[in-house]
Parts: C-alpha cells; sequence; structure tokens
C-alpha cells in the first residue's frame, strides 16, 4: 500500500497472516506507520475494521492512530483498480467512526455498558482517571474498614475472618499512640505493590507472607540480599538511638 520502502521488519509486522505476532519497537520508530499499513491491508483482504480491536496506550495515540487510519485509507482507494478493495475501503471508511480504536480502559468501558446486565454492573458507571479522586476513595475504604471493626456491630469479623483482638493489635504494632497513619501506609504500600502483581488476590493469599516462612534467621537470607538488610537494620538502629536520646531529653 504505501510507496515508503519498508524494512524486512515492517513488510513482516504488516503483511504477516494467520499467527500471532509481537512487534517490539522505540519511540518514534515508525510503529503507527506500521501499525496503520497492517489494518489497511487487512481492510482490504475483507476484514471489517469493526470487528478489530485496536489499543493503543494513551487516548492521544488513538486520536492520532484513527487520522492516520483515515488519510491511508483513502490513498489506498485512491491506488487500487480493484472494485471489490474499493468497496472494502468505502465501507472502512464509513465505519471508522465506531471502530474501537483506544486505550484498554475505553474498551473495556464500552464492553460493559453493552453487556451490563450480564455483569451486575450499574450502566452509569465511570472510569475513576482522576489520581486524586482515586485518592480519596481509597482514603473513604480504609477508614470505613476501620470503623466498622471497631464498631461492636458491624459483623464484619465474621465476613473478614479477622478477630477484632488480631485486628487492633495489627493497627497498633503499626502505628503510634493515636495516630494509625503508620498502620495505613503499610497497608497502602502492600495494596500498590499487589495492584502490580498479575492476579493481585492471588499473591495476596499465596505470597504476601512467604518472605515471613522463608526467612525467619538472619542466615536464612540468601547472601546476594543480606549486605542490604545490614544496610538497613543499622540505619534502623540508629534511628531507634535517636529517638531514645530524644525520649530521655524531654523526660
Amino acid at each position: 500500500m504505501t510507496d515508503v520502502k519498508l524494512t524486512a521488519e515492517q513488510q513482516e509486522a504488516i503483511y504477516s497472516q494467520g499467527h500471532n505476532i509481537l512487534v517490539s519497537a522505540s519511540a518514534g520508530s515508525g510503529k503507527t506507520f506500521v501499525m496503520a499499513n497492517r489494518i489497511v491491508e487487512k481492510v482490504k483482504s475483507g476484514i471489517a475494521i469493526e470487528s478489530l480491536f485496536i489499543s493503543t496506550f494513551t487516548r492521544k495515540a488513538a486520536t492520532e492512530l484513527r487520522i492516520r487510519l483515515e488519510k491511508d485509507l483513502k490513498k489506498a482507494s485512491h491506488k487500487t483498480q480493484d472494485v471489490v478493495e474499493k468497496q472494502r475501503i468505502k465501507t472502512a471508511l464509513q465505519d471508522l467512526a465506531h471502530a474501537d480504536i483506544g486505550t484498554m480502559d475505553s474498551f473495556t468501558q464500552k464492553l460493559l455498558r453493552t453487556h451490563f446486565n450480564r455483569v451486575n454492573v450499574d450502566p452509569n458507571f465511570r472510569i475513576l482517571a482522576d489520581q486524586t479522586e482515586s485518592d480519596l476513595l481509597k482514603q473513604e475504604v480504609f477508614e470505613d474498614l476501620v470503623e466498622q471493626y471497631l464498631s461492636e456491630s458491624s459483623g464484619i469479623e465474621k465476613r473478614a475472618k479477622i478477630p477484632k483482638k488480631i485486628f487492633e493489635k495489627l493497627v497498633k504494632n503499626f502505628s503510634k499512640d493515636r495516630n494509625i497513619k503508620g498502620f495505613q501506609d503499610v497497608v497502602y504500600t502492600v495494596y500498590k505493590f499487589a495492584s502490580a502483581t498479575e492476579n493481585p488476590e492471588k499473591w495476596l493469599k499465596n505470597d504476601f507472607l512467604k518472605g515471613f516462612d522463608l526467612y525467619q534467621k538472619f542466615s536464612d537470607i540468601p547472601e546476594k540480599f543480606a549486605h542490604d538488610v545490614m544496610c538497613k537494620l543499622e540505619e534502623f538502629l540508629l534511628f531507634l538511638e535517636k529517638a531514645l536520646e530524644e525520649k530521655n531529653l524531654t523526660a
């Protein structure tokens, strides 16, 4: 389709069919160009553009790809003499506005809005994209959880299967007096790490406490990590000494 001289790798990325391919390329290397050309070739071969899922990392990239596709489809239409190809390209141009070109978030949002009744989701939901709003919601959930545990009649002990006394000890272990920020920071750190895993719930259930089970003694720690652990312990001891000195001065 293109008049630009393609590299062997670009040709393979554009024209390969019948199997999965993975194209790894750095910024500015022509990924959008290759993607657009591959889609045009799919359209010419008879695949409806509405049947393709074209995912991009950002909304801006999706907009740029859509514009690029419109331009390349028009160019392909002018270039081909095949009547069938011309009709396929014409249909693709008409359907381009409704094609699934966007981020994974936007695609799943569309999917859920279409099939909300099958997954028991409110059709008026929205994507939580604002970080400030996300932090506020996280804070609200955390405070609600703590409040329920401190309440006598919430029933959360049975649902979470963690006795109230154990929960209180856990909070106290990471907190200072009535300030539970230390415990909150630990919860947020675990949440952040778990969210980065492939299956957060599985990681929490199977791997979260694995470090405690493996390293009961200092000699259990692999040699390549031992030095870093010693440095951190020394820093912690210095911190404790300083805290004790300050406490003695104020006593």
